[in-house]
């Protein structure tokens, strides 16, 4: 019997419109998908997890210690329920920089995607435009906005796609589907 094999493990849960539960290492419930973030070839980087009746908050998890399970639409964290609940959150208005993803990793155990930087060392020596003129500085109240624009590249006025969203750097399009999972596109 031949048996297709999905090269994305994650097909299913980008692409589905159900829920998908998530389970721990001892399979005890412990919440949703609440987010799935999309590096720039379009492969998940990571899943948020819903955890709580009332939570505004999701726990970022990296997919190298997830199973995905599309038949009974689940999702198992190879951790416990414990360490996943006291796990990096993020809330839905806040960036998901590269430091809190270096953050997450290492608390699950895994290599940061950043190298360390060099003892004795902690600045670049070539970090020229760290001290560059910043035009946000001298601005008026009410132009903020208009600043802010300009840096994450939307221009001036002109808002983002509908249904799409920038994050305050630019890193991250975040686009709302139907079932209300945030699909989160990396923009590098």
């Amino acid at each position: 019997m031949d048996r297709e094999v999905n090269p994305d493990p994650f097909a299913g849960i980008k692409e589905s419109t159900e829920e998908y539960g998530v389970y721990d290492m001892h399979y005890e419930r412990i919440g949703r998908v609440d987010d799935v973030f999309l590096d720039e070839r379009d492969a998940v980087s990571y899943i948020g997890v819903k955890m709580g009746f009332f939570g505004t908050n999701s726990t970022l998890v990296p997919v190298e210690i997830v199973r995905v399970n599309d038949k009974r639409l689940l999702i198992e964290v190879a951790a416990e329920a414990e360490t996943i609940k006291h796990a990096p959150h993020f809330g839905h208005d806040d960036t998901v920089s590269p430091e809190l993803e270096d953050r997450v990793r290492t608390y699950f155990g895994l290599a940061p995607l950043s190298p360390p930087a060099e003892p004795g060392e902690p600045y670049p020596a070539d970090d020229t435009g760290r001290f560059a003129p910043d035009y946000r500085v001298d601005i008026e109240p009410g132009e903020r906005m208009e600043a802010e624009e300009r840096l994450a590249g939307t221009p001036a006025g002109e808002a983002p796609l509908a249904g799409e969203r920038l994050d305050a750097e630019g890193r991250w399009d975040r686009e709302m589907r139907d079932d209300g999972v945030t699909i989160h596109r990396r923009r590098d």
